[in-house]
């Protein structure tokens, strides 16, 4: 399993381009913001591309990597934003108490089978959140996805290990510190549904919570991901 930064850095020299292409976690989170919601950070962000479309839509987003190498090429991708993005370590971020309004990071704490480092993850996230945080984790109830990343673990791709979350999992692991947690399957793989709205120019913010709100639980079983919402505790 992937965890150092050196490990990352090799890594993210392989894939970054490659990883600019998908931005459909930038539209749900878009289409779950709320209006005072203002200013935004992601965790572990990456190849930063999810930060580039908020910012491009209007939105406030910052972002940080504890690759030295995601960084960098971050920055020189996208100028106009390199004060916004920094190389940080999630455990310990440096940032004051509650300066964001929403937090969130996609496929992070599946790098982290100890559920003493998530919650400790979880609780750095909640002291600079002043609202809500969000946590986008690997479907477990998937069970082709699943079988489709031990595929790959097996031929040899360190990138494919990673952790699978069950709703009763991720929900006892959220609401420890958080109110009001919803859990919403996101990513079709196998199905078309919001996905299919994004890429046909539909994934507007309101035609999306408006799909989010009626499909429910409805595509558990087919969906990639849980995006996983928590309101801060006062």
């Amino acid at each position: 399993m992937l965890r150092s930064a050196q490990d990352w850095d090799t890594k993210w020299d392989a894939i970054f381009d490659s990883y600019q292409k998908d931005i459909r976690h930038a539209h749900y989170i878009n289409a779950v913001r709320r209006k005072n919601e203002n200013k935004i950070l992601e965790i572990a962000a990456g190849s930063f591309r999810d930060v580039a479309a908020l910012n491009r839509w209007g939105i406030d987003c910052a972002g940080f990597d504890f690759s030295e190498s995601a960084v960098h090429q971050a920055r020189a991708r996208f100028p106009g934003l390199e004060d916004k993005l920094s190389c940080r370590d999630a455990f310990d971020t440096g940032f004051h108490d509650k300066s964001f309004d929403l937090t969130y990071h996609n496929g992070f704490w599946v790098l982290f089978k100890d559920d003493g480092d998530v919650q400790r993850l979880l609780s750095e996230q909640i002291r600079l959140t002043r609202r809500r945080v969000v946590a986008t984790v690997h479907n477990g109830h998937n069970r082709q996805f699943v079988d489709y990343f031990r595929r790959r673990v097996d031929a040899g791709e360190d990138l494919f290990e990673v952790r699978f979350f069950r709703c009763n999992e991720i929900m006892e692991i959220m609401s420890s510190r958080c109110r009001n947690v919803a859990v919403i399957p996101v990513g079709k793989a196998y199905r078309a549904h919001e996905d299919w709205l994004i890429r046909a120019g539909l994934g507007n913010r309101a035609v999306l919570r408006s799909y989010f709100g009626i499909a429910g639980q409805m595509f558990l079983s087919s969906s990639e991901r849980l995006l996983c919402i928590g309101d801060v505790r006062d």
